[in-house]
């Protein structure tokens, strides 16, 4: 198995004495530290517990592919939005206007200063219900819960965050009208 977890404050035993000595750093700052995974930066814990826990979890998802390290998710939404997001959308200028439009105006002034990390269902929730008040067109409240939807699934395609919480099965999107349309005569559709 990839990486190792090393104690920075006991150096190892002394091969004649058979003692350990203490290093410079003992007693200050989180005694264990995983490193020497492939593409995973070095974490350091309290408990040698914690450690072995973290470096079992980190090089299997490293192995699928999936690891996302939560420090990459401390980032806010708003400048996940402005920094990441946005110079990368493409498509046509009405449609990035529109796309614009929805994250200034509704995303970020509600959630743009969590970080991405703690965007929980229970945050969902609550903005989907403040959208129900503020915003009275259901096609448009579901137009931005769509967008913000497609911001939080590019994070998790950056490895920002490991899933989207708009996946949650709690988080509502409301439900798109069922209005019966007729259509035109054929004498007027001339």
């Amino acid at each position: 198995m990839a990486g190792y977890i090393e104690d920075r404050w006991i150096k190892k035993k002394d091969p004649i004495t058979g003692k350990r000595e203490r290093t410079a750093r003992y007693g200050k700052g989180k005694r264990y530290k995983v490193a020497g995974i492939p593409g995973v930066r070095d974490r350091s814990f309290d408990t040698l517990e914690d450690a072995k826990a973290w470096l079992r979890r980190s090089a299997t998802d490293e192995e699928r592919g999936e690891f996302v390290d939560p420090r990459d998710g401390s980032i806010t939404l708003a400048d996940y939005i402005t920094t990441h997001w946005a110079p990368g959308k493409g498509g046509v200028p009405k449609t990035q206007d529109n796309q614009e439009r929805r994250a200034r105006l509704h995303i970020v002034p509600h959630l743009g200063e969590l970080p991405l990390r703690n965007i929980t269902a229970a945050d969902l929730r609550a903005y989907i219900a403040k959208l129900e008040v503020t915003v009275s067109s259901v096609d448009y409240r579901r137009g931005i819960l769509s967008e913000l939807s497609s911001i939080l699934e590019a994070a998790v395609d950056d490895k920002r965050l490991a899933r989207n919480p708009m996946h949650a099965k709690s988080v509502r999107w409301p439900k798109a009208p069922q209005e019966r349309r007729e259509a035109w005569p054929l004498e007027r559709a001339l």
